[in-house]
């Protein structure tokens, strides 16, 4: 049984289609997704179903995340007047996926997919998040605002908590030099990125050293996968 860790997503359903081609899963892996697994790309319902028919077909065991972007979503929802920061982060691009106008009219198996996301997971001395954490926290895991919105948080890191633990996360997208460059320190530093901003090859100007989607294999040997943005 195998266990790949994916990064963000952001509605790239046919890129991730692509890279679970590469994974070539089978029944009894274990998939985990970094949150963001929705916003801004072409398919965020696509996403969500892809998932399950990972679990429900091929009997893969996926773990979601939740991310900023599902954070979003479900604030939106609870509050009107945040409506419009969830639209203007790739909200539209979400409810166009589903044919709606208003986060209302999603389907409820679709909220509740939402709302049960967990904010970490903790795999084979892996410690799984979207953002990171705050490791000023007396518990850093009790921070979930902090695992889905911080930044710049590897000079904080107490490794005496953390122990032999490797933290893997997404949120911020930096290019496959800073990527591969953190990959090649494991374990020596406890940290990797997997966010390389596989939306933005989508956007106009795009970022140069983004459009991949990239997964991580956690058994020895350790690999990183990617595929470039296929939509």
């Amino acid at each position: 049984m195998r266990t790949y860790v994916i990064g963000d997503i952001h509605g790239c359903n046919r890129t991730f289609q692509a890279l679970l081609g590469r994974l070539a899963l089978r029944p009894g892996d274990t998939v985990v997704l970094l949150g963001d697994l929705i916003d801004r790309g072409p398919d965020s319902k696509g996403v969500v179903d892809t998932v399950w028919r990972l679990q429900d077909e091929r009997g893969v065991h996926v773990i979601c995340l939740r991310g900023n972007h599902e954070q979003l979503l479900l604030d939106a929802l609870d509050d009107p007047q945040r409506l419009d920061a969830w639209l203007f982060n790739g909200g539209r691009q979400t409810l166009h996926s589903f044919g709606l106008d208003h986060p209302e009219a999603l389907p409820a198996a679709y909220l509740q997919f939402f709302y049960k996301m967990p904010h970490w997971h903790e795999i084979k001395g892996y410690l799984c998040v979207h953002g990171g954490l705050d490791f000023s926290a007396p518990d850093p895991l009790e921070r979930t605002d902090a695992m889905l919105w911080i930044r710049r948080w590897y000079d904080q890191i107490d490794y005496t908590w953390l122990g032999e633990r490797i933290i893997l996360h997404g949120h911020t997208p930096v290019d496959m030099e800073a990527i591969r460059a953190q990959y090649n320190k494991l374990p020596a530093k406890q940290y990797l990125n997997l966010d390389n901003g596989c939306v933005y090859a989508l956007l106009e100007g795009g970022r140069a050293g983004l459009g991949a989607l990239l997964a991580i294999r956690l058994e020895d040997p350790r690999e990183l996968i990617g595929v470039q943005n296929v939509e």
